[in-house]
């Protein structure tokens, strides 16, 4: 069939079939995607019919009719199968995904024998019959919505069994935004502290210690390194960098790669021939030595305000700082990370 067997309509195109009747083809932007599908109808009236159908609901069109569509329950096999989803493609970290199961049982409860496809019904779940009511003397609610709405994204992007008016979750419930610990209290390690006790932790743990003072990297990320990071040389000309360590797989799944000092790159050489990393005994080693050192004791998890801040008041501009961190804006490393730093003085009046 060539261009000139091709007619447009107002839904997309015309073309014919192997009987040479006019077939009727929808092809529409829907979500950003390009949708093509075939009415199979072979009339201007039927055509028009279908095209109504279609963007009233495009993506439960059906050119043979409307489908009979099966309730959708949370249940344990689709709560499974959601998580596994989650481990193997978004890389979710063990804690998190412990987190999600949890939540999703409390769901499951709350929701039970109420079809997950929104809508009117009276077994269907409502935002303000079901879901807000649950939420409302529950604990960590951040977390429970953010679950909730993650596995309504998951049915309808990945397994297509709802749309997005069938998602009570979608454009209405929203993740709360919890003022960060740090705005009332800084996380930052003072750089003395992280001296003193540097001087009693064993080569180990110092190692640990040494590697996310100088990639500012979660304490997650030292575990893979060591398990199975590498290390590359250093491209570029940039004065006191000796080399790039890279994690193998961030908390998004993706490599990291982290340019170095010569310090921070001989312990990251040492963690890799080790090979492992506890992360309960470093924190373990670190508390000890803070009591041994007789100041207030601190987390691992710290370094990464600590390196933020440090960087900013260095001097450092938050866009570098931001994508030193792997952050995606500039504006999470103030609002997470930096929020204590004090920018470099400028010239002023006085």
């Amino acid at each position: 069939m060539g261009k000139s067997d091709i007619r447009t309509w107002e839904g997309g195109y015309i073309r014919k079939d192997a009987k040479g009747r006019d077939v009727y083809i929808i092809r529409r932007q829907v979500n950003g995607q390009r949708v093509t599908i075939s009415t199979r109808a072979h009339t201007p009236k039927a055509a028009f019919e279908h095209l109504r159908r279609f963007e009233a609901d495009p993506e439960s069109y059906c050119p043979e009719g409307q489908r009979v569509r099966q309730a959708v329950y949370l249940d344990e096999a689709l709560a499974l199968e959601f998580l596994v989803w989650m481990r193997d493609v978004k890389k979710n970290s063990r804690e998190w995904l412990e987190k999600q199961k949890r939540y999703l049982a409390w769901w499951a409860d709350q929701l039970k024998g109420l079809d997950l496809r929104g809508g009117s019904g009276p077994r269907r779940v409502s935002l303000t019959e079901h879901i807000l009511p649950a939420l409302e003397r529950a604990p960590n609610r951040t977390h429970r919505i953010a679950v909730l709405k993650a596995l309504y994204s998951w049915l309808r992007k990945e397994k297509h069994l709802l749309n997005a008016n069938e998602d009570p979750a979608f454009q209405t419930l929203v993740v709360p935004q919890a003022r960060p610990e740090q705005w009332k209290r800084t996380k930052v390690i003072p750089r003395e502290h992280y001296l003193l006790v540097r001087e009693s932790l064993a080569p180990h743990w110092r190692d640990g210690m040494d590697v996310q003072a100088g990639t500012g990297w979660h304490v997650t990320e030292v575990i893979r390194f060591a398990k199975a990071g590498s290390i590359e040389p250093y491209r570029g000309e940039a004065e006191g960098i000796a080399g790039v360590l890279v994690c193998p797989q961030t908390k998004s799944g993706e490599p990291l790669r982290t340019a170095v000092s010569a310090e921070a790159l001989e312990a990251g050489k040492r963690l890799l021939e080790r090979g492992t990393f506890g992360r309960e005994k470093y924190g373990m080693a670190i508390n000890a030595a803070c009591k041994a050192a007789g100041i207030p004791p601190f987390t691992p998890g710290r370094f990464r305000h600590s390196v933020a801040t440090w960087a900013i008041e260095k001097g450092a501009a938050p866009a570098n700082v931001a994508a030193f961190l792997n952050h995606k804006s500039a504006s999470t490393t103030r609002r997470f990370y930096a929020t204590h730093a004090v920018p470099t003085k400028v010239p002023t009046l006085i």
